[in-house]
């Protein structure tokens, strides 16, 4: 029987309230600006992920998938699923709801930053070699019993990268995102890189100022 130890306290109310500030004066900001209505109109995306995460002074294989809802030229809000390799006899999934936030609205390079917050989960079937600090303190209060042990814990995700569009309806994305999985006490930073191919439901013009004829504007 799986046994899950959850950690929620004032680290996780105080991470909302940082990023929903930090989307909110991004998204301020945003509205501030006039974008040409030739260079963008609200869309869809869905990306996959294959990269790296950097766990414990080893680096395993990451994968995952993301949703994402444009909403203006500078916020994209953003669901996502990571599953991290962690080591022999450990995993890690996280999952995430944020902010993708373009810095500049160039093509066929746009760069951007991202944030958000979630769950992150880290799965124990076995002893592994070296645990993390973050868990081993908490094993040995439940005494050492290591029958599919799983530690839920709140996590906050920072990131950039940039949205390369190789087509109208595709981009290539690599990034970089930082995992902080806190509990009242600790804090665990988690470096996942990589990249997504991204597909963008609506099409956009590789070149600023052009748009596909027919679109939305």
């Amino acid at each position: 029987m799986r046994t899950s130890t959850r950690a929620h306290g004032p680290h996780a109310r105080t991470g909302v309230w940082i990023v929903a500030a930090a989307m909110a004066g991004i998204a301020a900001q945003a509205s501030a600006q006039t974008a040409a209505k030739t260079d963008w109109h609200h869309g869809t995306t869905l990306a996959g992920f294959a990269g790296a995460a950097s766990v414990e002074s080893r680096t395993d294989f990451a994968a995952g998938g993301a949703v994402g809802w444009e909403f203006t030229p500078h916020l994209a809000i953003e669901g996502r699923g990571l599953w991290l390799a962690a080591g022999p006899g450990q995993d890690g999934f996280a999952a995430l709801l944020g902010a993708r936030m373009p810095i500049l609205h160039s093509r066929p390079a746009v760069p951007f930053v991202s944030a958000g917050v979630g769950m992150y989960r880290a799965m124990f079937d076995a002893p592994p070699s070296r645990m993390p600090r973050l868990y081993e303190r908490r094993m040995v209060a439940m005494d050492g019993d290591w029958r599919a042990r799983a530690f839920d814990d709140f996590a906050m995700a920072f990131g950039g990268g940039a949205d390369v569009f190789l087509a109208r309806h595709v981009a290539f994305r690599p990034e970089l995102t930082v995992l902080l999985v806190t509990t009242r006490s600790n804090v665990r930073a988690v470096p996942v890189f990589g990249a997504q191919l991204a597909y963008h439901f609506e099409s956009h013009p590789i070149t600023p100022g052009r748009a596909p004829s027919g679109a939305t504007r």
